[in-house]
């Protein structure tokens, strides 16, 4: 009877643990907010680039970049009015994400 009860408690104990923990990992994702800058297309296929002001904005207001991707790739063909193909010249629109640390907001 008493080896029943300590494997009772001890898988008791266990369950708390691990009910405890998921609480925890659930606050954790939680503790975070994400925010995402893409290029902005100005006519049908053209595109600018993201402002480095902007950037610097979002660094001075608490985000940390996080990622850097390639959003858009915009081929070209450049070179002077030359019989034959001319060159191809491939630019890159990179998006850019970032994440801050969620504010508690109080009742």
């Amino acid at each position: 009877m008493r080896r029943i009860l300590i494997v009772i408690g001890g898988v008791a104990l266990a369950a708390g643990l691990v009910w405890a923990q998921r609480e925890y990992y659930v606050q954790a994702a939680a503790r975070f907010e994400v925010h995402s800058v893409f290029p902005r297309e100005t006519a049908p296929g053209r595109y600018e680039q993201v402002d480095q002001r902007t950037l610097q904005q979002l660094a001075e207001q608490g985000w940390e970049l996080v990622s850097v991707m390639p959003y858009v790739y915009r081929n070209e063909e450049r070179g002077p009015e030359m019989p034959g193909p001319k060159a191809v010249v491939t630019q890159t629109y990179p998006a850019y994400f970032f994440k801050r640390t969620r504010v508690p907001v109080t009742p």
